[in-house]
């Protein structure tokens, strides 16, 4: 056997090695899926039901982290000389929550439809091998399993991207409610988280 031949066959049992871990990071993204469209629902009620809806200093603000916002800043001592650097601290820990709960809807938008496509090409060297053989009944289950993870690896892109837009839309609006809350108790500006919610904008 050449070098040629050994190398070939090595890429070849390597990639149908591999169907079996994309199958079932398919199946866990899947369920990550289901259970973040549950949170999204439950987080869209919320917020359009009123149930996260306050006023401060005359004007509306609303939200999931803004909710949590006032209630920590009900616990903290206005009095206290280090107020504005505590509260500054808070605002960084809000834009850190924030920004971990989008990554993970994120990650799953851009690798759904990369295990899709992964799991389309791997069976499609088994299916060729079964039709040169005329063995028609492994072409058409390697054929199943191809077009299969195609369409989960797109629908799972799909959700994971509708949710992570709609959401960075939500917690934009909640970190320029904080920053407005925040302006409001300091009398200053804050220029620095204004700036990395940009970034986050950008990035989107």
């Amino acid at each position: 056997m050449d070098i040629s031949t050994t190398l070939q066959s090595s890429i070849y049992y390597i990639s149908a090695y591999l169907l079996y871990p994309v199958i079932i990071a398919l199946l866990l993204s899947v369920a990550f899926i289901l259970v973040d469209t549950g949170s999204f629902l439950y987080e869209t009620y919320m917020r359009f039901s009123g149930r996260w809806v306050f006023e401060f200093d005359g004007e509306i603000v609303s939200g999931r982290f803004v909710t949590a916002f006032l209630t920590q800043l009900d616990d903290m001592n206005r009095d206290d000389k280090n107020f504005e650097a505590k509260l500054q601290k808070h605002l960084n820990d809000v834009e850190y929550l924030i920004s971990k709960r989008l990554e993970k809807t994120r990650l799953i938008a851009r690798i759904g439809p990369m295990l899709g496509l992964m799991g389309t090409l791997i069976p499609m060297g088994p299916a060729l091998i079964g039709l040169s053989h005329g063995d028609i009944e492994t072409l058409a289950e390697n054929l199943i399993i191809a077009f299969g993870t195609t369409v989960v690896g797109l629908l799972v892109g799909a959700v994971s991207y509708s949710i992570a837009m709609i959401r960075t839309r939500w917690y934009d609006r909640d970190m320029d409610d904080m920053e407005f809350i925040s302006e409001i108790l300091t009398g200053e500006e804050h220029d620095e988280i204004h700036e990395e919610t940009e970034k986050r904008k950008e990035t989107v």
